[in-house]
Protein backbone atom coordinates (compact mmCIF):
# COMPACT_ATOMS: atom_id res chain seq x y z
CA UNK A 1 0.00 0.00 0.00
CA UNK A 2 1.07 3.58 -0.65
CA UNK A 3 -1.29 5.53 1.54
CA UNK A 4 0.93 8.60 1.91
CA UNK A 5 0.95 9.21 -1.84
CA UNK A 6 -2.79 8.52 -2.01
CA UNK A 7 -3.49 11.22 0.54
CA UNK A 8 -1.39 13.88 -1.14
CA UNK A 9 -1.99 13.33 -4.84
CA UNK A 10 -5.29 13.87 -6.62
CA UNK A 11 -5.60 10.78 -8.76
CA UNK A 12 -7.42 9.75 -11.89
CA UNK A 13 -11.06 10.33 -11.10
CA UNK A 14 -13.75 9.57 -13.60
CA UNK A 15 -16.96 11.56 -13.60
CA UNK A 16 -19.86 11.74 -15.98
CA UNK A 17 -20.61 13.96 -18.92
CA UNK A 18 -24.24 14.97 -19.48
CA UNK A 19 -26.42 13.29 -22.03
CA UNK A 20 -26.78 9.79 -23.37
CA UNK A 21 -26.49 8.64 -26.96
CA UNK A 22 -29.41 6.67 -28.37
CA UNK A 23 -27.31 3.51 -28.34
CA UNK A 24 -26.85 3.83 -24.59
CA UNK A 25 -30.52 4.30 -23.71
CA UNK A 26 -31.89 1.41 -25.75
CA UNK A 27 -33.53 -1.26 -23.62
CA UNK A 28 -31.45 -4.36 -23.19
CA UNK A 29 -33.15 -7.74 -23.47
CA UNK A 30 -32.22 -9.92 -20.49
CA UNK A 31 -29.62 -12.58 -21.24
CA UNK A 32 -28.03 -15.26 -19.09
CA UNK A 33 -25.04 -12.94 -18.88
CA UNK A 34 -27.10 -10.17 -17.33
CA UNK A 35 -29.01 -12.56 -15.08
CA UNK A 36 -25.81 -14.06 -13.65
CA UNK A 37 -23.29 -11.20 -13.73
CA UNK A 38 -21.16 -10.20 -10.73
CA UNK A 39 -20.10 -6.62 -10.03
CA UNK A 40 -17.04 -5.69 -7.97
CA UNK A 41 -16.47 -2.17 -6.65
CA UNK A 42 -12.85 -1.09 -6.18
CA UNK A 43 -12.07 1.98 -4.06
CA UNK A 44 -8.73 3.51 -4.94
CA UNK A 45 -6.74 6.29 -6.58
CA UNK A 46 -7.44 5.88 -10.29
CA UNK A 47 -7.19 3.48 -13.22
CA UNK A 48 -7.03 3.46 -17.01
CA UNK A 49 -9.96 1.95 -18.92
CA UNK A 50 -7.78 1.85 -22.06
CA UNK A 51 -6.00 -1.29 -20.89
CA UNK A 52 -7.01 -4.62 -22.42
CA UNK A 53 -7.57 -5.86 -18.88
CA UNK A 54 -10.88 -3.97 -19.00
CA UNK A 55 -11.85 -4.43 -22.66
CA UNK A 56 -15.31 -5.92 -23.16
CA UNK A 57 -14.15 -7.92 -26.18
CA UNK A 58 -11.42 -9.56 -24.07
CA UNK A 59 -13.75 -10.90 -21.37
CA UNK A 60 -14.06 -14.71 -21.25
CA UNK A 61 -17.79 -14.45 -22.03
CA UNK A 62 -17.05 -12.57 -25.26
CA UNK A 63 -14.67 -15.26 -26.45
CA UNK A 64 -17.18 -18.12 -26.38
CA UNK A 65 -19.22 -19.17 -29.40
CA UNK A 66 -22.46 -18.68 -27.48
CA UNK A 67 -24.05 -15.25 -27.27
CA UNK A 68 -26.23 -16.21 -24.32
CA UNK A 69 -23.70 -15.05 -21.75
CA UNK A 70 -22.72 -11.82 -23.51
CA UNK A 71 -23.22 -8.53 -21.72
CA UNK A 72 -24.64 -5.31 -23.26
CA UNK A 73 -21.59 -3.24 -22.38
CA UNK A 74 -22.35 -0.57 -24.98
CA UNK A 75 -25.61 0.30 -23.23
CA UNK A 76 -26.30 2.50 -20.21
CA UNK A 77 -26.18 0.42 -17.02
CA UNK A 78 -29.55 1.67 -15.76
CA UNK A 79 -31.20 -0.11 -18.71
CA UNK A 80 -29.96 -3.58 -17.78
CA UNK A 81 -28.53 -3.67 -14.24
CA UNK A 82 -31.32 -4.63 -11.87
CA UNK A 83 -31.30 -2.53 -8.70
CA UNK A 84 -29.37 0.32 -10.29
CA UNK A 85 -30.25 3.69 -8.73
CA UNK A 86 -32.43 6.28 -10.45
CA UNK A 87 -30.44 8.37 -12.89
CA UNK A 88 -32.01 11.46 -11.34
CA UNK A 89 -30.00 10.77 -8.18
CA UNK A 90 -26.84 11.85 -9.99
CA UNK A 91 -25.69 15.38 -10.79
CA UNK A 92 -24.86 14.07 -14.27
CA UNK A 93 -25.05 10.66 -15.85
CA UNK A 94 -23.65 9.59 -19.19
CA UNK A 95 -21.09 7.70 -21.20
CA UNK A 96 -17.48 8.70 -21.78
CA UNK A 97 -16.44 7.38 -25.18
CA UNK A 98 -12.76 6.62 -25.56
CA UNK A 99 -10.46 5.53 -28.37
CA UNK A 100 -10.14 1.81 -27.66
CA UNK A 101 -7.13 0.74 -29.70
CA UNK A 102 -6.53 -2.97 -30.26
CA UNK A 103 -2.83 -2.80 -31.09
CA UNK A 104 -1.05 -4.28 -28.03
CA UNK A 105 1.76 -1.74 -28.19
CA UNK A 106 -0.58 1.27 -28.27
CA UNK A 107 0.45 3.70 -25.52
CA UNK A 108 -2.20 4.76 -23.05
CA UNK A 109 -0.78 8.29 -22.68
CA UNK A 110 -1.11 8.82 -26.44
CA UNK A 111 -4.69 7.57 -26.39
CA UNK A 112 -5.49 9.86 -23.48
CA UNK A 113 -4.10 12.80 -25.44
CA UNK A 114 -6.20 11.82 -28.42
CA UNK A 115 -9.25 11.82 -26.15
CA UNK A 116 -8.28 15.03 -24.34
CA UNK A 117 -11.63 16.68 -24.98
CA UNK A 118 -13.53 13.78 -23.39
CA UNK A 119 -11.26 13.81 -20.32
CA UNK A 120 -11.49 17.59 -20.01
CA UNK A 121 -15.28 17.36 -19.79
CA UNK A 122 -15.14 15.14 -16.71
CA UNK A 123 -16.37 17.04 -13.70
CA UNK A 124 -15.41 17.04 -10.04
CA UNK A 125 -17.70 15.94 -7.25
CA UNK A 126 -18.15 17.24 -3.74
CA UNK A 127 -18.63 15.00 -0.73
CA UNK A 128 -22.24 15.14 0.42
CA UNK A 129 -23.62 16.37 -2.92
CA UNK A 130 -25.11 14.49 -5.90
CA UNK A 131 -22.43 12.58 -7.77
CA UNK A 132 -21.33 12.54 -11.37
CA UNK A 133 -21.57 9.04 -12.84
CA UNK A 134 -19.99 7.79 -16.03
CA UNK A 135 -19.16 4.52 -17.71
CA UNK A 136 -16.96 3.56 -20.64
CA UNK A 137 -18.74 1.80 -23.52
CA UNK A 138 -16.76 -1.11 -24.89
CA UNK A 139 -15.21 -1.87 -21.50
CA UNK A 140 -16.21 -3.78 -18.39
CA UNK A 141 -16.09 -0.51 -16.40
CA UNK A 142 -19.85 -0.05 -16.00
CA UNK A 143 -19.43 2.66 -13.40
CA UNK A 144 -16.85 5.24 -12.43
CA UNK A 145 -17.49 7.84 -9.76
CA UNK A 146 -15.25 10.43 -8.19
CA UNK A 147 -15.90 11.21 -4.55
CA UNK A 148 -13.23 13.91 -4.51
CA UNK A 149 -13.71 17.66 -5.04
CA UNK A 150 -10.24 17.86 -6.58
CA UNK A 151 -9.86 18.04 -10.36
CA UNK A 152 -8.92 14.48 -11.35
CA UNK A 153 -5.55 13.56 -12.79
CA UNK A 154 -5.46 11.29 -15.80
CA UNK A 155 -3.74 7.98 -15.15
CA UNK A 156 0.01 8.14 -15.68
CA UNK A 157 0.51 11.82 -14.87
CA UNK A 158 1.39 11.28 -11.23
CA UNK A 159 -1.53 9.29 -9.90
CA UNK A 160 -3.76 6.31 -10.53
CA UNK A 161 -1.16 3.56 -10.73
CA UNK A 162 -2.18 2.03 -7.39
CA UNK A 163 -5.80 1.76 -8.48
CA UNK A 164 -4.70 0.26 -11.78
CA UNK A 165 -3.03 -2.49 -9.79
CA UNK A 166 -5.99 -3.22 -7.52
CA UNK A 167 -8.49 -3.15 -10.40
CA UNK A 168 -6.43 -5.40 -12.66
CA UNK A 169 -5.76 -8.18 -10.13
CA UNK A 170 -9.42 -8.32 -9.10
CA UNK A 171 -11.37 -8.16 -12.38
CA UNK A 172 -8.75 -7.76 -15.11
CA UNK A 173 -9.14 -9.98 -18.15
CA UNK A 174 -5.42 -10.82 -18.20
CA UNK A 175 -4.42 -10.58 -14.56
CA UNK A 176 -7.65 -10.70 -12.54
CA UNK A 177 -8.87 -13.47 -10.28
CA UNK A 178 -12.35 -12.82 -11.72
CA UNK A 179 -11.95 -11.92 -15.41
CA UNK A 180 -15.67 -12.64 -15.85
CA UNK A 181 -16.64 -9.87 -13.42
CA UNK A 182 -17.58 -6.24 -14.04
CA UNK A 183 -16.00 -3.20 -12.41
CA UNK A 184 -17.35 -0.12 -10.66
CA UNK A 185 -14.42 2.16 -9.86
CA UNK A 186 -14.77 4.62 -6.99
CA UNK A 187 -12.07 7.28 -6.80
CA UNK A 188 -11.42 8.02 -3.13
CA UNK A 189 -8.04 9.70 -2.44
CA UNK A 190 -8.63 10.82 1.16
CA UNK A 191 -10.54 9.94 4.32
CA UNK A 192 -13.63 12.05 3.57
CA UNK A 193 -14.01 10.76 0.01
CA UNK A 194 -13.29 7.22 1.18
CA UNK A 195 -16.11 7.26 3.70
CA UNK A 196 -18.52 8.77 1.17
CA UNK A 197 -17.50 6.21 -1.44
CA UNK A 198 -17.81 3.10 0.67
CA UNK A 199 -21.10 4.20 2.22
CA UNK A 200 -22.53 4.77 -1.25
CA UNK A 201 -21.31 1.34 -2.39
CA UNK A 202 -22.72 -0.39 0.70
CA UNK A 203 -26.18 0.92 -0.19
CA UNK A 204 -26.07 -0.59 -3.70
CA UNK A 205 -27.56 -4.12 -3.83
CA UNK A 206 -26.31 -4.52 -7.41
CA UNK A 207 -22.68 -4.35 -6.22
CA UNK A 208 -21.72 -7.84 -5.03
CA UNK A 209 -18.26 -7.30 -3.58
CA UNK A 210 -16.15 -4.33 -2.47
CA UNK A 211 -12.36 -4.29 -2.45
CA UNK A 212 -10.51 -1.66 -0.41
CA UNK A 213 -6.73 -1.41 -0.40
CA UNK A 214 -6.61 2.00 1.24
CA UNK A 215 -5.85 2.53 4.91
CA UNK A 216 -7.12 5.41 7.00
CA UNK A 217 -5.48 6.62 10.23
CA UNK A 218 -7.08 8.82 12.88
CA UNK A 219 -4.08 11.16 12.97
CA UNK A 220 -3.61 11.25 9.22
CA UNK A 221 0.14 11.13 9.85
CA UNK A 222 1.24 8.01 11.71
CA UNK A 223 0.58 4.76 9.85
CA UNK A 224 -0.94 2.99 12.84
CA UNK A 225 -4.32 2.20 11.21
CA UNK A 226 -6.15 3.23 14.41
CA UNK A 227 -9.42 4.62 13.10
CA UNK A 228 -13.11 4.63 14.03
CA UNK A 229 -14.69 6.87 11.40
CA UNK A 230 -16.61 4.21 9.48
CA UNK A 231 -20.35 3.59 9.62
CA UNK A 232 -20.03 0.09 11.04
CA UNK A 233 -23.78 -0.46 11.27
CA UNK A 234 -24.31 0.35 7.58
CA UNK A 235 -21.47 -2.05 6.78
CA UNK A 236 -23.11 -4.78 8.83
CA UNK A 237 -26.47 -4.24 7.14
CA UNK A 238 -24.82 -4.51 3.71
CA UNK A 239 -23.20 -7.83 4.62
CA UNK A 240 -26.43 -9.19 6.06
CA UNK A 241 -28.14 -8.23 2.80
CA UNK A 242 -25.53 -10.24 0.87
CA UNK A 243 -22.68 -7.91 -0.06
CA UNK A 244 -19.11 -8.74 0.99
CA UNK A 245 -16.38 -6.17 1.71
CA UNK A 246 -12.67 -7.04 1.67
CA UNK A 247 -10.15 -4.77 3.41
CA UNK A 248 -6.37 -4.85 3.31
CA UNK A 249 -4.78 -5.70 6.63
CA UNK A 250 -2.00 -3.19 6.05
CA UNK A 251 1.74 -3.60 5.77
CA UNK A 252 2.63 -2.73 9.32
CA UNK A 253 3.57 0.43 11.15
CA UNK A 254 4.71 3.15 8.76
CA UNK A 255 4.01 0.73 5.89
CA UNK A 256 7.47 -0.78 6.50
CA UNK A 257 6.40 -4.47 6.39
CA UNK A 258 8.27 -5.20 9.65
CA UNK A 259 6.31 -4.27 12.79
CA UNK A 260 2.60 -5.20 12.60
CA UNK A 261 -0.29 -3.09 13.77
CA UNK A 262 -3.58 -4.38 15.18
CA UNK A 263 -6.49 -4.61 12.77
CA UNK A 264 -8.92 -4.80 15.68
CA UNK A 265 -8.69 -1.07 16.35
CA UNK A 266 -9.81 -0.05 12.86
CA UNK A 267 -13.46 0.40 11.96
CA UNK A 268 -12.77 -0.91 8.44
CA UNK A 269 -10.97 -4.11 9.46
CA UNK A 270 -12.10 -4.65 13.03
CA UNK A 271 -15.83 -5.52 12.87
CA UNK A 272 -16.68 -9.19 12.68
CA UNK A 273 -18.59 -8.68 9.44
CA UNK A 274 -15.52 -7.37 7.57
CA UNK A 275 -13.03 -9.60 5.72
CA UNK A 276 -9.46 -8.56 6.50
CA UNK A 277 -6.75 -9.80 4.13
CA UNK A 278 -3.08 -10.48 4.85
CA UNK A 279 -0.11 -11.22 2.59
CA UNK A 280 2.64 -13.76 2.05
CA UNK A 281 5.74 -13.82 -0.13
CA UNK A 282 6.10 -16.11 -3.20
CA UNK A 283 8.02 -18.65 -1.10
CA UNK A 284 5.08 -19.06 1.27
CA UNK A 285 6.46 -17.04 4.17
CA UNK A 286 4.15 -14.73 6.10
CA UNK A 287 5.20 -11.08 6.30
CA UNK A 288 6.15 -10.03 9.80
CA UNK A 289 4.62 -6.62 9.15
CA UNK A 290 1.21 -7.89 8.18
CA UNK A 291 -1.65 -6.21 10.04
CA UNK A 292 -3.00 -8.80 12.48
CA UNK A 293 -5.34 -10.56 12.92
CA UNK A 294 -6.61 -11.39 9.43
CA UNK A 295 -9.14 -13.83 7.98
CA UNK A 296 -7.38 -14.90 4.78
CA UNK A 297 -4.34 -14.05 2.65
CA UNK A 298 -2.82 -13.96 -0.82
CA UNK A 299 0.40 -12.80 -2.45
CA UNK A 300 2.01 -9.59 -1.24
CA UNK A 301 5.07 -9.55 -3.48
CA UNK A 302 5.75 -9.82 -7.19
CA UNK A 303 2.19 -10.52 -8.36
CA UNK A 304 1.50 -10.08 -12.12
CA UNK A 305 -0.76 -7.09 -12.86
CA UNK A 306 -1.22 -4.07 -15.11
CA UNK A 307 0.23 -1.88 -12.36
CA UNK A 308 2.48 0.85 -13.88
CA UNK A 309 1.42 -0.20 -17.37
CA UNK A 310 2.32 2.15 -20.23
CA UNK A 311 0.74 0.30 -23.14
CA UNK A 312 -2.70 -1.26 -23.32
CA UNK A 313 -1.21 -4.71 -22.79
CA UNK A 314 1.78 -4.48 -20.46
CA UNK A 315 2.14 -4.05 -16.72
CA UNK A 316 4.31 -4.72 -13.72
CA UNK A 317 4.41 -6.64 -10.46
CA UNK A 318 2.08 -5.52 -7.67
CA UNK A 319 2.70 -6.06 -3.96
CA UNK A 320 1.56 -5.68 -0.36
CA UNK A 321 -1.81 -6.34 1.16
CA UNK A 322 -2.94 -3.87 -1.51
CA UNK A 323 -2.50 -6.74 -3.97
CA UNK A 324 -3.65 -9.57 -1.75
CA UNK A 325 -7.02 -7.95 -0.99
CA UNK A 326 -8.37 -7.54 -4.55
CA UNK A 327 -7.02 -10.98 -5.45
CA UNK A 328 -9.14 -12.49 -2.68
CA UNK A 329 -12.12 -10.28 -3.54
CA UNK A 330 -11.93 -11.49 -7.14
CA UNK A 331 -11.62 -15.13 -6.06
CA UNK A 332 -14.80 -14.81 -4.00
CA UNK A 333 -16.56 -12.98 -6.85
CA UNK A 334 -15.60 -15.61 -9.41
CA UNK A 335 -17.02 -18.38 -7.24
CA UNK A 336 -20.24 -16.37 -7.01
CA UNK A 337 -20.32 -15.91 -10.78
CA UNK A 338 -19.81 -19.66 -11.29
CA UNK A 339 -22.62 -20.41 -8.83
CA UNK A 340 -25.02 -18.06 -10.59
CA UNK A 341 -24.24 -19.53 -14.00
CA UNK A 342 -24.70 -23.07 -12.65
CA UNK A 343 -28.15 -22.25 -11.29
CA UNK A 344 -30.67 -22.12 -14.14
CA UNK A 345 -32.71 -19.00 -14.84
CA UNK A 346 -32.32 -15.56 -13.32
CA UNK A 347 -29.94 -16.42 -10.50
CA UNK A 348 -28.72 -12.97 -9.53
CA UNK A 349 -30.01 -11.79 -6.16
CA UNK A 350 -28.87 -10.01 -3.01
CA UNK A 351 -31.52 -10.13 -0.33
CA UNK A 352 -31.53 -11.32 3.29
CA UNK A 353 -28.18 -13.00 2.75
CA UNK A 354 -29.15 -14.91 -0.39
CA UNK A 355 -26.71 -14.19 -3.26
CA UNK A 356 -27.66 -16.82 -5.87
CA UNK A 357 -30.76 -18.91 -6.46
CA UNK A 358 -32.30 -21.32 -8.92
CA UNK A 359 -33.56 -24.88 -9.25
CA UNK A 360 -31.89 -27.46 -7.03
CA UNK A 361 -28.66 -28.95 -8.36
CA UNK A 362 -27.50 -32.51 -7.89
CA UNK A 363 -24.39 -32.41 -5.71
CA UNK A 364 -21.40 -34.52 -6.68
CA UNK A 365 -20.54 -37.73 -4.90
CA UNK A 366 -17.69 -36.13 -2.97
CA UNK A 367 -20.07 -33.87 -0.99
CA UNK A 368 -23.71 -34.91 -1.19
CA UNK A 369 -24.68 -31.94 0.97
CA UNK A 370 -22.98 -29.27 -1.14
CA UNK A 371 -24.02 -25.62 -0.82
CA UNK A 372 -25.76 -25.51 -4.21
CA UNK A 373 -27.83 -28.63 -3.61
CA UNK A 374 -30.85 -26.69 -2.35
CA UNK A 375 -30.69 -24.13 -5.17
CA UNK A 376 -29.89 -21.30 -2.76
CA UNK A 377 -26.44 -19.91 -1.98
CA UNK A 378 -26.02 -17.48 0.90
CA UNK A 379 -23.22 -15.05 1.63
CA UNK A 380 -22.18 -16.89 4.83
CA UNK A 381 -22.06 -20.19 2.92
CA UNK A 382 -19.81 -18.83 0.18
CA UNK A 383 -17.56 -16.98 2.60
CA UNK A 384 -17.11 -20.06 4.77
CA UNK A 385 -16.26 -22.12 1.71
CA UNK A 386 -13.73 -19.44 0.64
CA UNK A 387 -12.12 -19.59 4.06
CA UNK A 388 -12.06 -23.36 4.29
CA UNK A 389 -10.61 -23.71 0.81
CA UNK A 390 -7.59 -21.53 1.61
CA UNK A 391 -4.27 -23.34 1.95
CA UNK A 392 -2.39 -22.95 5.26
CA UNK A 393 1.30 -22.24 4.68
CA UNK A 394 4.02 -24.42 6.17
CA UNK A 395 6.90 -21.96 6.02
CA UNK A 396 7.54 -19.16 8.51
CA UNK A 397 7.66 -15.41 8.94
CA UNK A 398 9.96 -12.99 7.12
CA UNK A 399 10.36 -9.21 6.83
CA UNK A 400 10.03 -7.72 3.35
CA UNK A 401 13.78 -7.12 3.21
CA UNK A 402 14.39 -10.83 2.70
CA UNK A 403 11.02 -11.85 1.28
CA UNK A 404 11.15 -14.29 -1.58
CA UNK A 405 14.49 -15.86 -0.65
CA UNK A 406 12.74 -18.99 0.53
CA UNK A 407 15.22 -20.32 3.04
CA UNK A 408 15.23 -17.11 5.09
CA UNK A 409 12.43 -16.71 7.55
CA UNK A 410 11.86 -17.75 11.12
CA UNK A 411 9.58 -20.80 11.54
CA UNK A 412 6.08 -20.15 12.75
CA UNK A 413 5.81 -19.93 16.50
CA UNK A 414 2.90 -22.04 17.76
CA UNK A 415 -0.36 -20.51 16.44
CA UNK A 416 0.96 -17.18 15.13
CA UNK A 417 0.17 -18.22 11.55
CA UNK A 418 -3.57 -17.87 12.20
CA UNK A 419 -3.13 -14.20 13.09
CA UNK A 420 -0.94 -13.46 10.09
CA UNK A 421 -2.69 -15.28 7.24
CA UNK A 422 -6.03 -16.25 8.73
CA UNK A 423 -7.43 -19.50 7.39
CA UNK A 424 -4.76 -19.67 4.71
CA UNK A 425 -3.77 -18.53 1.24
CA UNK A 426 -4.98 -18.43 -2.35
CA UNK A 427 -2.08 -18.17 -4.81
CA UNK A 428 -4.41 -17.36 -7.74
CA UNK A 429 -2.47 -16.32 -10.86
CA UNK A 430 0.96 -15.98 -9.25
CA UNK A 431 1.91 -19.53 -10.29
CA UNK A 432 0.45 -19.43 -13.79
CA UNK A 433 -2.85 -20.06 -15.54
CA UNK A 434 -3.08 -23.83 -15.09
CA UNK A 435 -2.30 -23.83 -11.37
CA UNK A 436 -4.70 -20.91 -10.84
CA UNK A 437 -7.55 -22.87 -12.42
CA UNK A 438 -6.61 -26.03 -10.54
CA UNK A 439 -6.52 -24.27 -7.19
CA UNK A 440 -9.88 -22.60 -7.86
CA UNK A 441 -11.54 -25.85 -8.97
CA UNK A 442 -10.00 -28.18 -6.39
CA UNK A 443 -10.32 -25.99 -3.31
CA UNK A 444 -13.35 -23.77 -3.95
CA UNK A 445 -15.65 -24.27 -6.92
CA UNK A 446 -15.48 -28.06 -7.08
CA UNK A 447 -16.22 -28.23 -3.35
CA UNK A 448 -19.23 -25.93 -3.71
CA UNK A 449 -20.59 -28.27 -6.39
CA UNK A 450 -19.80 -31.38 -4.40
CA UNK A 451 -17.47 -32.90 -6.99
CA UNK A 452 -14.42 -32.31 -4.78
CA UNK A 453 -14.01 -33.20 -1.13
CA UNK A 454 -13.55 -30.32 1.28
CA UNK A 455 -9.86 -29.81 2.12
CA UNK A 456 -8.75 -30.91 5.56
CA UNK A 457 -8.39 -28.08 8.03
CA UNK A 458 -5.64 -27.62 10.61
CA UNK A 459 -6.08 -28.42 14.28
CA UNK A 460 -7.16 -25.49 16.40
CA UNK A 461 -8.60 -23.45 13.53
CA UNK A 462 -12.21 -23.47 14.74
CA UNK A 463 -11.28 -22.43 18.26
CA UNK A 464 -8.85 -19.76 17.08
CA UNK A 465 -11.37 -17.97 14.92
CA UNK A 466 -14.06 -18.33 17.53
CA UNK A 467 -11.85 -16.31 19.88
CA UNK A 468 -11.04 -13.79 17.16
CA UNK A 469 -14.74 -13.40 16.35
CA UNK A 470 -15.55 -12.86 20.02
CA UNK A 471 -12.81 -10.26 20.35
CA UNK A 472 -13.95 -8.36 17.25
CA UNK A 473 -17.47 -8.30 18.61
CA UNK A 474 -16.25 -6.99 21.96
CA UNK A 475 -14.81 -3.99 20.15
CA UNK A 476 -17.47 -3.36 17.49
CA UNK A 477 -20.71 -5.04 18.52
CA UNK A 478 -22.35 -8.45 18.64
CA UNK A 479 -23.12 -10.28 15.43
CA UNK A 480 -25.37 -13.28 14.99
CA UNK A 481 -23.43 -14.59 11.97
CA UNK A 482 -19.96 -14.61 13.51
CA UNK A 483 -17.87 -17.64 14.42
CA UNK A 484 -18.76 -16.73 18.00
CA UNK A 485 -22.51 -16.71 18.66
CA UNK A 486 -22.88 -17.15 22.41
CA UNK A 487 -21.20 -18.90 25.32
CA UNK A 488 -23.47 -21.94 25.08
CA UNK A 489 -23.51 -22.76 21.36
CA UNK A 490 -19.96 -21.59 20.63
CA UNK A 491 -18.04 -21.78 23.92
CA UNK A 492 -14.66 -20.08 24.09
CA UNK A 493 -11.61 -22.29 24.70
CA UNK A 494 -9.54 -21.90 27.82
CA UNK A 495 -6.05 -20.46 27.81
CA UNK A 496 -3.62 -23.00 26.37
CA UNK A 497 0.20 -22.77 26.22
CA UNK A 498 0.10 -24.54 22.86
CA UNK A 499 -1.94 -21.59 21.50
CA UNK A 500 -0.23 -18.55 23.03
CA UNK A 501 -1.40 -16.08 20.36
CA UNK A 502 -5.01 -17.13 20.79
CA UNK A 503 -4.69 -16.99 24.56
CA UNK A 504 -3.14 -13.51 24.45
CA UNK A 505 -5.87 -12.30 22.10
CA UNK A 506 -8.59 -13.45 24.45
CA UNK A 507 -6.83 -11.98 27.48
CA UNK A 508 -6.40 -8.54 25.90
CA UNK A 509 -9.91 -8.17 24.46
CA UNK A 510 -11.97 -5.49 26.20
CA UNK A 511 -14.26 -7.04 28.77
CA UNK A 512 -17.50 -5.39 27.91
CA UNK A 513 -20.77 -6.24 26.22
CA UNK A 514 -21.84 -4.46 23.04
CA UNK A 515 -25.27 -5.01 21.62
CA UNK A 516 -24.22 -3.38 18.32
Amino acid sequence: MRLRSLLTVATAAVVAVPGLAALDTADAAPTRGVEDMVVVAVLDSGMSPYHLDYRASEMPQAKTASKADDLPLSKAPHTWVEGFPSTTSFASYGATRLTLDTEPTARMDALQQEDADAWDELQTSEVGKPLHYTWFPGTKVIGAVSFSDTKPLVYGTGGGEHGQGTSSVSVGNRFGSCPECLLVFLQTPDAASYEAGIQWAQKQPWIDAISVSLGINASGVVRDRIYEGSDVQLARQAVERGQTAFFSGGNGLENAFVAPQSTLLNSQNGPDWAVTVGAIDPSGNNFSGNGKPTEIASLGLGYPSSYTSTTISNGGDFSGTSNATPVIAGTYARALWKARTALAGASRVQSKGVIAKGPKLACGAARRGCELGDGVLTQPELLERLYKGATPTDKGTTPLAVAGLGSIGAPHVADERFASEGHGVYWARERGEDKWQQEFDDRLWGVLRGVKAAPERPAGEVEWFRVESYCRQEYWGRWKLGAFRDANSTPLPAADPDYPTRSALLETCPSRSNDG
